[in-house]
């Protein structure tokens, strides 16, 4: 479902609250028959509302991290690229290996990830989007763990002819390394995954058909209506309160 902007939210909740004291002012005055109406269902919905608002905001806040911890630790995978071509081109190996080694660094260094992981800081559908990857093939992290496994092979299959003497550019460090991104591509799925669905948990309690808070507070502002009459003193003051829907996508 479509979102308001956070501020949007937020208001909702705090002038449901708002309402609810109203209604409270109101003393036995205020006694709806429907169910949906009554003070105890009102404090119910708010508290679940509040809880849903924070969940959400808990999620994006857990995927916004995991991108950016992918992000620091993918920044730097170019020149890691570029140390191990190095190494390769000064092994006792072929030049059809080193043809090889070069189609596979070009791979990794024609990309670009944008400067900054997840920048937005909304609640809304758009929050989740990946950094923008920019190259004529547009690949993504997934790709680049992919180009990197074709190193890893590669290194494989020349034995003992690729023995550097720096850890860092053993075959066992790029295995590591390889293991690392994955779990971090991994952990950014599970972290969308969960944003995205606190998003739908909140929209669903705030704005669903006839049960979300703009539709109960308009009830109970006829209700208040029925019961002191419209432009009464008390109709006024809840007709103030005001309550947004998400915009129509």
């Amino acid at each position: 479902m479509p979102s308001t902007s956070e501020t949007g939210h937020a208001k909702n909740v705090a002038n449901l609250s708002k309402l609810i004291e109203v209604c409270k002012g109101f003393g036995t005055k205020y006694n709806p028959s429907k169910a949906a109406l009554k003070l105890t269902a009102l404090e119910t919905k708010l508290t679940s509302c509040t809880t849903d608002l924070q969940e959400q905001k808990n999620a994006e806040q857990a995927e916004t991290t995991v991108r950016n911890n992918r992000y620091v630790a993918f920044k730097d995978r170019s020149k890691f690229s570029t140390k191990l071509f190095a190494a390769i081109k000064t092994s006792d190996v072929t030049d059809e290996t080193i043809a090889d080694a070069a189609s596979i660094n070009k791979k990794i260094k024609g990309e670009k990830i944008g400067d900054t992981a997840k920048a937005k800081t909304t609640a809304d559908a758009a929050a989740t989007e990946e950094p923008k990857t920019i190259s004529t093939a547009q690949l993504s992290y997934t790709n680049i763990v992919d180009h990197f496994k074709k190193y890893e092979t590669l290194l494989t299959s020349l034995g003992t002819n690729y023995a550097p003497n720096e850890n860092e550019l053993k075959l066992a460090t790029l295995s590591t390394q390889i293991a690392a991104w994955e779990t971090l591509n991994n952990q950014v799925d599970v972290a969308e995954t969960a944003s995205k669905n606190a998003l739908i948990k909140r929209d669903k309690n705030f704005y669903a058909d006839k049960t979300g808070i703009p539709d109960i507070a308009a009830d109970v502002k006829e209700y208040i209506k029925s019961v002191f009459g419209a432009g009464s003193p008390e109709h006024k003051m809840v007709t103030k309160i005001t309550f947004s829907k998400p915009k129509s996508k």
